[in-house]
């Protein structure tokens, strides 16, 4: 029984140790990886900006829900070139979320594609790749909202060479409901 209690004491340990240099390594570069602006001195744009798409598929998606994410999306302070498709997955409750499609169908911004099966997220998310042509692009749950800077700290991070890809900090708005959203 000792064997157990010291190694276990040794995993909890090691566990804690690793966790530490893991996070202090985040916090690091975190500090160390913000970018300037966009702009110069004069207010002008320093690089050309990238166009970006953004992909938002759904499916069985609450009206609500989804109308918090797309207007999340039409609040974007991105200056560049943003388009925005919504992809229903063949969704079977159409009639309670096309009102919501129906707000953003006159802005020239989004596009809204309606797959007529349910082909699963991947496939959907290819269908709007499809027709897209953005220099970027981003993918978006729909149950998801976006702070309005966001497609611009991500479109800002990607014009280093060395970035392949970049992603926000995700925030769980019902993190503090149950043991597995508090990781999150």
């Amino acid at each position: 029984m000792d064997l157990l209690a010291a190694t276990s004491a040794v995993a909890v340990s090691s566990y804690a140790l690793l966790s530490t240099i893991y996070k202090s390594a985040q916090a690091l570069y975190a500090q160390r990886g913000n970018t300037p602006s966009l702009r110069n001195d004069l207010g002008q744009s320093a690089l050309a900006l990238p166009s970006v798409d953004i992909i938002v598929p759904c499916f069985n998606e609450k009206p609500d829900t989804l109308a918090q994410c797309l207007d999340s999306l039409a609040r974007q302070d991105y200056e560049g070139e943003l388009r925005v498709y919504v992809v229903d997955d063949g969704s079977a409750n159409r009639d309670v979320v096309g009102p919501v499609h129906k707000i953003y169908a006159n802005d020239a911004r989004f596009s809204i594609i309606l797959l007529a099966r349910n082909v699963g997220k991947r496939k959907a998310q290819i269908a709007a790749i499809r027709s897209s042509s953005g220099d970027l692009v981003l993918n978006v749950d729909s149950d998801t909202i976006l702070a309005a800077d966001v497609v611009t700290k991500l479109a800002a991070k990607m014009q280093d060479p060395d970035i392949g890809a970049a992603m926000g900090q995700l925030v769980a708005s019902n993190r503090n409901d149950t043991w597995l959203t508090s990781l999150i």
